[in-house]
C-alpha cells in the first residue's frame, strides 16, 4: 500500500512539472512569433547578426533595392567593361 501511495505522489509531482515546461515552451514560441511580426524577413534579421552568431559572412553583396546595391552593381559593371588584355602569366 505504501508503494502505491509513493507512486501516486511521484506521479503527481511529475504531472505538476509538465505544465511548467509547456508554459515555457509556449512563451518561447510566442516570442519567436512576435519577432516574425516585426516587419522584417528572417534574412534581414540574419544580415544584422554578427558572423560568429550565424549572420552573413563578410563580403556578401548588399541587398537589391538599396543604394549600396546600386553602387556595388555600378562598380561591377565598370570592372566588367575594363579591358582584360593585361593578364599575368
Amino acid at each position: 500500500m505504501r508503494g502505491a501511495i509513493a507512486a501516486l505522489r511521484w506521479h503527481h509531482e511529475a504531472m505538476s512539472r509538465s505544465p511548467a515546461k509547456l508554459k515555457s515552451a509556449l512563451i518561447c514560441l510566442a516570442c519567436l512569433s512576435l519577432t516574425a511580426c516585426a516587419g522584417r524577413t528572417p534574412g534581414e534579421h540574419l544580415a544584422d547578426m554578427p558572423h560568429w552568431m550565424g549572420g552573413e559572412p563578410a563580403g556578401v553583396p548588399p541587398r537589391r533595392g538599396t543604394a549600396e546595391y546600386d553602387t556595388w552593381m555600378a562598380a561591377r559593371a565598370q570592372e566588367a567593361a575594363r579591358p582584360k588584355t593585361e593578364q599575368a602569366k
